[in-house]
């Protein structure tokens, strides 16, 4: 397994430590979720990939500012990846995300409307071609930045349904690609990450 890197640590430390200090001050809430997710590549290098079903899950701190805006910042398990037709295999990496959030409530504390920024981790990533597995950090970025824009409703009993838009903003095939020995100049090729999510959650007032 990949080493998180430091500044991911620190984030996670950060929003630990928040939550305990601002214990009982009735601003800060805390969210674990979960749910269902379709991860897909698209660019001009992504034809041959399929919509891959997954999972998403973590647990948000979120600070309310004003009556009508809030911020957030989670931490989540991501495993994107796609099947990959032209070559019968498959890529799978795994991520750790950090997503940073914007919350706007202009119909009241029940409805949340999000948009941020979702820096990701690499944790684990594989690439099979045929009866082959290979370590795709040769071929592929293991970091990527995402932007999401999702929707939530805030039930009386403290649950939430919402579902989610994330799309990437670097392409993940390497410029420098090395496969089977060869090295390959890949500069200008794109393949970005995108994914819609349908989450479930519980809203811990602290």
């Amino acid at each position: 397994m990949r080493t998180i890197s430091v500044s991911c640590w620190v984030l996670l430390m950060w929003l630990l430590l928040g939550s305990f200090t601002c214990w009982g001050q009735g601003r800060w809430s805390l969210q674990p979720y979960a749910g269902l997710a379709l991860y897909q590549f698209v660019g001009d290098e992504a034809d041959g990939c399929r919509l891959r079903p997954g999972v998403v899950a973590g647990v948000e701190a979120c600070y309310r500012l004003t009556d009508y805006m809030s911020i957030s910042g989670a931490v989540e398990y991501v495993p994107r990846g796609s099947s990959l037709r032209r070559v019968d295999g498959y890529l799978r990496q795994d991520h750790l995300s950090v997503p940073v959030l914007l919350h706007f409530h202009p119909f009241g504390k029940h409805v949340d409307m999000t948009l941020g920024v979702a820096p990701t981790f690499g944790l684990h990533s594989v690439m099979r071609v045929g009866e082959q597995h290979y370590d795709s950090q040769d071929l592929f970025y293991s970091n990527d930045i995402m932007v999401p824009l999702g929707v939530s409703y805030l039930f009386n009993n403290g649950f939430t349904l919402g579902a989610r838009l994330s799309t990437g903003r670097r392409s993940m095939i390497r410029s420098d690609a090395v496969y089977q020995g060869i090295h390959y100049n890949l500069t200008g090729a794109r393949m970005m990450n995108n994914e819609v999510s349908v989450i479930i959650g519980y809203r811990l007032k602290l």
